[in-house]
């Protein structure tokens, strides 16, 4: 037994260790985050209970039915309920009675709730969809930001590289009495923030990551690392309108439907509430019988009476009856009234919902639109930048090298490089982000 456990806690171990050093896509994160996001799974268990609703809305059609009995000891004089005589004995009796009911008529109040609680299914359908865009939405930002960290950091790692080759050149011509001795101190000094630009870019990545993680609802663990997607160079977009991309987001995205499903719902609850003002018509049915120790029939020449079986009474009691009750409102203080203007209120407040988020989406769309627009600008100046700083910065490089720059200009040089590079990257993922989101509001399944 004890074999069995230490070797079921190995296998445990390895499995677990094995899912951690594994690389995540893109899409093993989105699942996952889809999956154990606390929102969505709050969400289907709102709509589980739309469906209950619906199930209880349908069966108010159908006939109620109930049983019920009743035991009791009477005392001194009381009624024979079969001869309905006056008795002066303690006896037990019994009864039994089946009752059902079935609404016939209420205003079509039941066949509309039916109607209601079917949109509310549809709508708490569109919810989910909705948490689960914002969710992807989320998980988007922080993969990006991810691959982002990575190629600061490498950037990073290669200006380290490139100023410890520079700090062993210089030593050399230090020696050799061609360049000052200031000139290694300065290089030092760079090497030594550059070193510390990979520790800044090291913890900017740690905390992209635990970003992504805690977004995935999975625990920080150190050995976490994503698949790293080729990006072919952005190329400029062919934008379409600020108006097609909002006709077309309107089809595609779920808020805008459940926004409207919600408005129709809210109209449907007025003909509810004026649906009370009607009358009611329900059918009623009755089986009942009892019986009673009191009982006695006459035998004979009617000496000594004997007493009644007691199935022989419940057959002889055995009654039925069958009734049609019809209620019709006159007044209610007010009651229905009221229902019938909150309802009405509710409707144009929906009505305003759904307007709202309609304007909301015209807005992120304009917003994005001009982003991306902003951001194509932007990449395109930042790499013509880089361009012209890393000739620049090769030039100066070459010219330090032999010792016609001071370690100054080089670093001066060299800063503006680094510089320009972050930009470059920086810009390249701002775009990368600016079209997926546009793509995003097109219903396009955003990939990597």
């Amino acid at each position: 037994m004890r074999r069995n456990s230490i070797l079921v806690f190995i296998v445990f171990l390895y499995a677990n260790c094995f899912a951690q050093d594994k690389t995540w896509t893109f899409q093993q994160c989105l699942d996952t985050a889809l999956k154990r996001n606390i929102t969505i799974n709050q969400s289907r268990l709102s709509n589980e209970l739309n469906k209950i609703s619906l199930d209880q809305s349908k069966a108010n059609r159908i006939p109620s039915l109930s049983a019920g009995a009743n035991e009791g000891v009477n005392f001194g004089r009381s009624v024979d309920p079969l001869t309905n005589n006056y008795v002066i004995q303690t006896y037990n009796s019994t009864s039994f009675s089946v009752n059902g009911g079935l609404n016939l008529f209420n205003g079509f109040q039941n066949t509309r709730t039916i109607q209601q609680n079917t949109m509310n299914i549809e709508a708490g359908n569109y919810d989910i969809a909705n948490v689960q865009n914002t969710v992807t939405l989320n998980i988007t930002t922080a993969f990006l930001q991810v691959l982002f960290a990575y190629e600061i950091l490498a950037a990073a790692e290669n200006q380290v590289a490139s100023t410890g080759a520079q700090v062993e050149r210089t030593e050399k011509m230090v020696n050799a009495g061609k360049v000052p001795e200031s000139n290694l101190f300065q290089i030092r000094s760079q090497f030594a923030t550059d070193k510390l630009s990979v520790v800044n870019a090291q913890s900017q990545l740690d905390m992209a990551k635990v970003t992504l993680l805690q977004l995935m609802e999975v625990p920080v663990i150190d050995s976490f690392d994503i698949e790293k997607p080729v990006f072919a160079e952005p190329a400029p977009l062919i934008l379409k309108s600020n108006q097609y991309l909002f006709e077309k987001a309107l089809s595609v995205q779920p808020q805008i439907t459940g926004a409207s499903i919600r408005t129709n719902n809210a109209l449907l609850g007025i003909k509810i509430s004026e649906g009370a003002r009607w009358p009611r018509l329900n059918l009623t049915g009755n089986v009942n019988t009892n019986f009673a120790a009191s009982t006695r029939e006459p035998q004979g020449s009617g000496v000594n009476p004997y007493k009644v079986p007691f199935f022989d009474q419940l057959w002889n009691n055995l009654g039925e009856s069958v009734g049609l009750s019809l209620s019709i409102p006159i007044y209610s203080n007010r009651q229905i009234r009221s229902n019938i203007e909150k309802a009405t209120i509710n409707a144009m407040t929906a009505k305003l919902d759904e307007q709202n988020t309609r304007n909301q989406l015209r807005k992120s769309i304009e917003q994005t639109y001009t982003d991306l627009k902003s951001s194509m600008k932007k990449y395109e100046a930042t790499k013509e930048q880089f361009v012209s700083a890393e000739v620049s910065y090769k030039n100066m490089e070459t010219k330090f090298n032999v010792g016609l720059v001071t370690a100054i200009d080089f670093l001066v040089e060299k800063n503006n490089y680094i510089q320009a590079q972050s930009n470059l990257i920086q810009s390249k993922y701002d775009y990368i982000f600016k079209t997926k989101i546009l793509d995003f509001y097109e219903g396009k399944t955003i990939q990597f």
